[in-house]
C-alpha cells in the first residue's frame, strides 16, 4: 500500500535523530507542516506520515477494515527505510499507535514523545471520547439531552472542543475539508490498553500537552506521565490540535526542549 510521507531535511546537516510525526484520527501528515519547516530549520531531519486511508495515503475504501496494528505497521515500514533510530512524536491517536509501538518495537527507535496522547491504559469509555468513539449519534444525542437550549451540531461539536473556539469559521470550514472518516475499529481499539506493562519501555519518553486541550485533559496527561514516570509538560491556552493552533510554535519549542533533553 504507497503511504504519503511529507519530508523536509535538515537544512544544516547535524547528528541529530530523524523525528518521525504521527497524526490522530481523521488527520493527515498535512496537519505537521508547521513543524516540518521549525525542526528542519533546527537541525532535524523531519518525516510526517498519512496512514493508510489518510491525507493522501491508499486504502481510504477499505478504512473500516483496519485496526491499530494496522497502522502501527504502517509506521514500521517508514522507520525501517530512515537510516538512524527516529523519535516518533505521536499526536493524539498518533500517539496510541505510538505507545503500542514501543510496547513491541522499543529498540528500533531513539526515543519518542507523546503529544496530546490517548492516555496510557485506553481512553476511558465513560469519558465524553469513549462514548463519542462508541457512538457518536448517541453521544450527540446525549449532548442535546444536557444543553437543550443550545444548538449542537457537529461543528459546533469540533470548534468547542477539538478546537477550543480558538479557529474563526474559515478556518474550520478549511480544516473540516481535509479531515478523513475513521475506522471503526480502530475507535474500539484506543478504549483498550496499549501497553501491557510500562516498566518494560527503557526510551527516552516526554508528554506534553495543555490546560485548555478539551479532549485530552490535564488529568489525562498527568495519568499518561505518571505511567511512564516522567514529569509532563503542560501548556496553556493551545487546544487539541496544538499542531495548527494560532500558537503552535508553543508546541513545537515545548518539543524541541524535551527532544535537546534526551540523551
Amino acid at each position: 500500500m504507497k503511504l504519503e510521507v511529507l519530508r523536509k531535511l535538515a537544512k544544516k546537516k547535524t547528528n541529530q535523530p530523524p523525528l518521525l510525526f504521527i497524526h490522530g484520527a481523521a488527520g493527515g501528515a498535512w496537519y505537521f507542516k508547521h513543524f516540518l519547516s521549525y525542526f528542519s530549520n533546527h537541525g532535524y531531519d523531519c518525516y510526517a506520515l498519512s496512514l493508510r486511508g489518510h491525507g493522501k495515503s491508499e486504502g481510504y475504501e477499505d478504512i473500516d477494515t483496519y485496526r491499530l496494528d494496522d497502522y502501527v505497521s504502517d509506521v514500521k515500514s517508514v522507520v525501517s527505510i530512515l537510516k538512524k533510530k527516529p523519535i516518533l512524536i505521536g499526536h493524539s491517536m498518533g500517539g496510541a499507535i505510538t505507545q503500542r509501538f514501543i510496547s513491541d518495537y522499543q529498540d528500533e527507535i531513539h526515543a519518542a514523545i507523546l503529544l496530546s496522547s490517548a492516555e496510557a491504559g485506553g481512553i476511558d469509555k465513560d469519558s465524553h471520547l469513549g462514548l463519542f468513539f462508541n457512538d457518536t449519534r448517541d453521544f450527540l444525542r446525549k449532548l442535546k439531552k444536557e444543553n437543550p437550549n443550545e444548538k449542537i451540531t457537529l461543528d459546533h461539536l469540533l470548534n468547542q472542543t477539538i478546537f477550543s473556539n480558538r479557529m474563526n469559521p474559515t478556518e474550520l470550514s478549511e480544516i473540516r475539508k481535509r479531515l478523513t472518516k475513521e475506522s471503526s475499529l480502530v475507535k474500539k481499539d484506543l478504549l483498550e490498553p496499549f501497553i501491557d506493562d510500562y516498566t518494560r519501555i527503557t526510551i527516552p519518553i516526554g508528554v506534553i500537552g495543555s490546560k485548555d486541550d478539551m479532549i485530552i485533559d490535564e488529568s489525562k496527561i498527568m495519568k499518561t506521565a505518571s505511567a511512564f514516570n516522567v514529569a509532563p509538560i503542560i501548556l496553556n491556552d493551545l487546544c487539541h490540535f496544538l499542531t495548527i493552533d494560532p500558537n503552535w510554535e508553543n508546541a513545537a519549542h515545548a518539543i524541541l526542549v524535551t527532544i535537546r533533553s534526551f540523551k
